[in-house]
């Protein structure tokens, strides 16, 4: 579901809008509203609309002024400006020049504005899909799937004694896993466990837990009902700050990046 904000400095075209279409069947969850540009920055960098309806003129900072300003740092953000006929050809132009993906003629044709719209939420959904399965992708790279490209080349029976491990771990992710309790849970000597993992995957036992952790960090975050808070606690992770300088050091990128990229 995505976030719609309308920009207008008139209340009672701000009102009209929230109720000439159905939001929800178009995909729009919750509508946010700005009465001016300068407000509009203000309140988007905050609630990160997918879509910004706007008026061109208006007091403070005009529409355009607003969306010069968004453009770069919310680059995934879709513009719409808000027009009459006098100013039609500067909205040409606006959408000429760049950083406008289209607009709405005053007074509204239903149906050409419910086309424009339905247009725009489609596009969103298509950027959404595609920087979905970019940052998958990218995010198969690491994790658990670093440990089974070092485990490729090991012996049948290390990799079945590294295999029992990692589902071990996995199995108890929620919970304290020191090298003692692994090593006594399979019966080996500590240092002779703690060496394996040096010789055989070239990591310790610490950075091993680590990976399979944060792999299964990446997976929680995907789904939008776990704080980040409870997806530090359901890894294993009591220190919040911990688990965020974990995340960074095997993904490259905060929970809250990551989150971002996937629009969560």
């Amino acid at each position: 579901m995505y976030k719609l904000m309308i920009v207008e400095d008139e209340p009672i075209i701000r009102s009209g809008l929230k109720h000439y279409f159905d939001w929800k069947e178009l995909g729009i969850q919750t509508i946010v509203e700005a009465e001016n540009g300068k407000n509009g920055v203000d309140i988007a960098l905050v609630e990160l609309p997918h879509l910004v309806i706007t008026d061109i003129r208006m007091p403070v900072m005009d529409g355009l002024e607003m969306i010069g300003s968004l453009r770069t740092k919310l680059p995934e953000t879709l513009f719409i400006i808000l027009t009459g006929h006098s100013e039609f050809e500067y909205a040409q132009r606006a959408i000429q020049y760049g950083g406008v993906h289209d607009y709405l003629l005053k007074p509204l044709q239903y149906e050409n504005s419910f086309s424009v719209i339905k247009e725009c939420i489609e596009k969103i959904r298509v950027k959404q899909l595609e920087s979905k399965v970019n940052t998958e992708k990218n995010i198969d790279l690491l994790g658990t799937s670093q440990l089974l490209k070092k485990m490729e080349f090991l012996t049948q029976e290390d990799l079945q004694l590294f295999k029992k491990i990692e589902s071990y771990i996995k199995k108890h992710i929620n919970q304290e896993l020191t090298l003692n309790m692994v090593a006594e849970h399979f019966f080996y000597n500590p240092s002779y466990l703690s060496r394996l993992f040096k010789t055989k995957l070239n990591m310790n036992y610490m950075t091993f837990v680590s990976e399979i952790r944060i792999g299964y960090a990446l997976e929680c975050l995907k789904e939008s009902k776990y704080s980040i808070t409870e997806v530090s606690l359901m890894c294993g992770y009591k220190s919040y700050k911990h688990f965020v300088k974990l995340f960074k050091s095997v993904s490259q990128m905060t929970p809250t990046e990551y989150r971002k990229q996937l629009r969560i």
